[in-house]
């Protein structure tokens, strides 16, 4: 797991101090594309990693920098790399808590910097107005990611209520979009993905879980994110806003597309005059079925539908009838 693998180059490096990329990964039996990924991902958690080329180079720790990983059970350096969200919602709080205390009380660590960033920032990731997943499956299932064991399932297909289906799988690992669990495992050698709260069943086997070579679960997770949006995203649209509905339409319409076709629209801008003044941008992408974008475009102010026709007729019927029923008394 790449987890454990972080864990296993952070004590080596706190070890050696000075190694290669290549000697990092010949034990750990990966790439060395795969160790340069690691690298980054210990540098964006606040690891002091330098990487150098050339015949005096390679990669090693800031001199004088202790790792605290030493002191910390394995339960607190899950936690710790899950992060506060995650941890908590694996029932892993207090472990958070207690490896984020041994983080800001090790030798060079700054104990007021630590204590001043939780009065100061405090990361929500549950929407608003939404009551939290909490799936009863999800701990039976981290424990097969943890352990890298096989997992058999019984799972609620989208659409298919009371029709569930037994899967049994190798998982992969478990991603946290906003305030969902997603687990990503093999079925049969191929990846899919499951969403944790449709899983009603959930069983840990003894039998080590088959894993891809290579495998990134933060690549393969951009990858399907991408591919989702565009399997979703299929109707074509061009609308012109005024430059001032730009960030209404961004937040009306979200997704990857949105800021090149503003980007684009911004950069193409001054062939469309407004005629209250101004200018007015054209905005070129990929949406959702004509009945969803035509009620997120329904509050961004000034649009215009050039294409479809269709959509352009939607917006004209329902502005007709708010018209119609919104008159003033």
């Amino acid at each position: 797991m790449r987890t454990s693998r972080l864990v296993a180059l952070l004590l080596e490096l706190t070890r050696v101090r000075r190694s290669t990329v290549a000697d990092l990964a010949a034990p750990l039996g990966v790439s060395a594309r795969t160790i340069q990924r690691d690298l980054v991902a210990l540098q964006d958690m606040g690891v002091p990693v330098w990487t150098r080329t050339g015949p005096a180079g390679g990669v090693g720790l800031v001199e004088g920098w202790r790792s605290p990983l030493t002191g910390m059970m394995a339960a607190e350096v899950q936690a710790l790399l899950l992060g506060q969200a995650g941890s908590r919602e694996l029932g892993m709080h207090t472990e958070f808590e207690t490896a984020r205390a041994k983080m800001v009380s090790s030798p060079g660590a700054p104990q007021a910097m630590g204590e001043s960033a939780v009065e100061r920032f405090h990361i929500d990731h549950h929407r608003w107005f939404a009551e939290p997943e909490r799936p009863p499956a999800l701990p039976t299932v981290a424990d097969a990611v943890w352990t890298g064991r096989r997992l058999s399932i019984r799972y609620e297909r989208p659409g298919r209520p009371g029709e569930p289906v037994s899967r049994r799988l190798d998982p992969l690992g478990l991603v946290l979009k906003t305030d969902r669990w997603y687990l990503i495992a093999a079925h049969r050698r191929s990846v899919r993905t499951y969403r944790v709260s449709r899983i009603t069943d959930a069983t840990v086997h003894e039998e080590q879980a088959w894993r891809p070579a290579d495998f990134s679960l933060a690549d393969h997770w951009q990858r399907s994110q991408t591919q989702f949006e565009r399997s979703v995203n299929s109707l074509p649209v061009c609308v012109s806003i005024p430059q001032s509905s730009a960030e209404t339409l961004r937040a009306a319409l979200p997704g990857t597309q949105i800021d090149a076709a503003l980007e684009e629209a911004r950069r193409t801008a001054g062939t469309s005059a407004d005629p209250g003044g101004g200018t007015r941008l054209e905005v070129s992408l990929m949406t959702e079925a004509l009945e969803i974008v035509g009620a997120q475009l329904l509050g961004v102010p000034g649009v215009e539908v050039h294409e479809p026709a269709e959509l352009r007729g939607f917006l004209h019927g329902r502005g007709q009838d708010l018209a119609a029923r919104n008159t003033p008394r």
